[in-house]
């Protein structure tokens, strides 16, 4: 999965390269400028803030469910989200301390799920940051892959009885964006693995300074 999200931020440096390049080699009198803008690019483009910066400096536990109406079908993608999350934000937001997944499973497996109070305690965290999948699909059809999640983040204190900090509905997430791609041209496990990121960055992203373009090669990706 990490490989992905490696594989992704590479390709989209790489096509605003050659887009650069190009705009070099048939452009007179600028190639200066042009060329300032190709490292503009490469050291990442336009940033924009988090929407939510409540994590900074915090115990934070991460927890996803999965659909309720297929709560068991979709139980490992549910996982799998909540643990890249978890890495994203350790990577990227300052003096954050993220619970260790494994401690949030042993957790859910012998309490309920609506619990967020007993849940911090159990892991000592200040916040808890709850992703709803009120959707998660891997299929356009039976024979396309096209993943398709809608997706809800809270973020509660838990030192404050609970109080909400921040809520966004994320609304649809598709990828790829524009198309199915043919459910031959890769294992099932592969795809999921690739939307599970998609889905993991577009909820991470709220919380640190990112690139708001740096999805705009999600649709060549998924055709590797």
């Amino acid at each position: 999965m990490e490989r992905f999200g490696a594989r992704w931020t590479t390709m989209r440096r790489a096509v605003s390269l050659v887009l650069v390049g190009a705009m070099i080699a048939t452009a007179t009198g600028c190639a200066g400028q042009l060329l300032a803008t190709g490292i503009y690019l490469w050291e990442g483009g336009n940033m924009v803030p988090a929407d939510c910066d409540a994590l900074k400096d915090h115990r934070v536990v991460v927890v996803c469910r999965p659909p309720s109406s297929q709560e068991y079908r979709h139980a490992g993608a549910s996982r799998s989200v909540a643990v890249r999350v978890s890495q994203l934000l350790a990577e990227h937001v300052n003096g954050i301390d993220v619970v260790n997944p494994r401690e949030v499973d042993n957790w859910l497996d012998e309490s309920d799920w609506g619990d967020f109070k007993e849940l911090a305690d159990a892991v000592r965290a200040d916040l808890v940051l709850h992703v709803e999948l009120d959707a998660f699909e891997l299929y356009k059809g039976k024979t396309l892959y096209q993943g398709n999640s809608d997706v809800t983040v809270t973020v509660y204190d838990m030192e404050d009885h609970g109080r909400i900090v921040w809520d966004r509905h994320l609304g649809e997430i598709l990828y790829p964006v524009n198309s199915g791609i043919p459910a031959q041209d890769k294992p099932v496990q592969q795809f999921e693995r690739e939307f599970v990121e998609v889905v993991s960055g577009a909820i991470a992203r709220n919380f640190y300074r990112h690139d708001p373009h740096e999805t705009f090669a999600m649709d060549a990706l998924a055709t590797r």
